[in-house]
């Protein structure tokens, strides 16, 4: 038997051990998604409920924490190509859950130094970094390619779910037993989930050509170039995510303050974005498009809905019912997204084409909110709303016109 064939023998799980494994991944990811839900309102009111910390504080700590994950996720696609993906998750949630675990030893005992918060915080944001690249590939070891359609819906359904949960409970979690307690709770939900991921069965690193991390870098940037469909996807994506964040995190809360009827009327929208992306996972099982870039571009357009109907002024059930749309649209495009990714891109190259994914979206975001800021200031809410909706729907158009995204084909399952 040749190296090759012994290789691909290794590599194809049989139905009872890819399930198992896939049953510990799930598992893990809920598990530490709960743990994303949670961790940043404990955060944030831990450090606002610090002497002397103010607004400004919380602001330093949460870009320490954001900004290494930017930095360093292009880093983190080649790691997650380079090492076993097991070991590199695992070992990502145990640095988080420690990182978490300082803070609220900190938060806790009331002696935070905000050097040291901002110190624990940039750990936890590197570890967060090779995460989002190292699972998209660790679905193609695990799963078999007949059934990644399947496994990435319930991925992501479940995945949004935890997170939606830990956003729920940790407000009362704060309320009754402290923000210290609360994160606390957070950094257990990491470790726990790298105790899952243990279990794992080890991956084989793929091979790779004495190239150095430099290099590898760059042929990850060939094979994201080197695909029209991919590239194209990918920016137009970007703009999509970065305009969700300024309106998310800008606009909307100012529109809802404004003329939307409040704080209630906001979460009312929120929620039901929430719903309308889990609906959109769960459906997204069933959804097998013989065109998936063709469709994945299509379904861009649907996160305009609700911010034309914000920049509207309509009423708050016809917004909510736009974020319905909204959720599912997005919900379906995540799956479609991933499932195409895996299936075109060499498996050991898919961890470093999605970090340049990532890359984009996390680069763009902090851009579209400052400029949504000033948008706001200077033409107003609503105008800058409904160009927010046009930018969207022109980042659709981009997409849809590139040959690439309207030709490429789904490959058929093996048998």
């Amino acid at each position: 038997m040749t190296n090759a064939r012994r290789v691909a023998t290794a590599r194809r799980p049989d139905a009872a051990g890819w399930r198992r494994d896939f049953r510990l991944l799930l598992a893990a990811r809920v598990v530490s998604s709960a743990g994303t839900g949670f961790g940043p309102v404990a955060l944030g009111f831990g450090v606002l409920g610090l002497p002397g910390a103010d607004t400004g504080t919380l602001s330093l700590v949460v870009a320490c924490q954001t900004l290494p994950q930017l930095l360093l996720v292009l880093l983190g696609g080649v790691l997650a190509d380079r090492l076993p993906r097991t070991v590199l998750l695992a070992t990502a949630e145990v640095t988080a859950g420690l990182a978490w675990g300082g803070m609220a030893v900190m938060v806790g005992t009331g002696s935070a130094p905000v050097p040291l918060l901002a110190a624990c915080a940039v750990v936890a944001g590197a570890a967060a970094a090779p995460v989002g690249p190292a699972l998209t590939g660790m679905v193609v070891h695990v799963v078999p390619a007949s059934e990644r359609p399947r496994a990435n819906s319930v991925l992501r359904s479940a995945t949004y779910t935890a997170r939606t949960v830990g956003l729920v409970v940790a407000g009362p979690t704060v309320a009754w037993a402290g923000a210290g307690w609360a994160l606390a709770v957070d950094a257990v939900t990491y470790l726990l989930a790298a105790v899952l991921l243990a279990a794992l069965r080890p991956a084989a690193p793929a091979s790779f050509p004495g190239t150095g991390m430099a290099g590898e870098l760059v042929a990850g940037w060939r094979e994201f170039t080197g695909r029209q469909w991919l590239w194209v996807l990918v920016t137009g994506y970007s703009v999509a995510y970065a305009v969700a964040s300024a309106v998310t995190g800008v606009l909307g809360p100012f529109a809802a303050q404004s003329y939307l009827g409040g704080p209630r009327a906001w979460s009312a929208v929120l929620a039901g974005q929430a719903v309308g992306t889990l609906a959109g996972a769960v459906v997204a099982r069933w959804v097998r498009p013989p065109r998936p870039a063709l469709v994945a571009a299509l379904l861009l357009p649907a996160g305009a809905v609700p911010i034309a109907l914000l920049a509207a002024a309509l009423p708050v059930p016809v917004v909510v019912a736009g974020a319905v749309v909204a959720g599912v649209g997005n919900g379906l495009l995540m799956v479609v997204a991933d499932t195409v990714v895996q299936q075109h891109v060499p498996a050991h190259a898919v961890s470093r084409v999605s970090a340049y994914d990532w890359f984009g979206s996390l680069a763009l975001a902090p851009v579209a909110v400052a400029a949504a800021g000033i948008g706001a200031r200077e033409l107003g809410v609503r105008p800058t709303l409904a160009g927010c909706a046009v930018l969207v729907c022109a980042a659709a158009a981009f997409t849809v016109c590139a040959p690439q995204v309207r030709a490429l084909r789904a490959n058929p399952p093996p048998p």
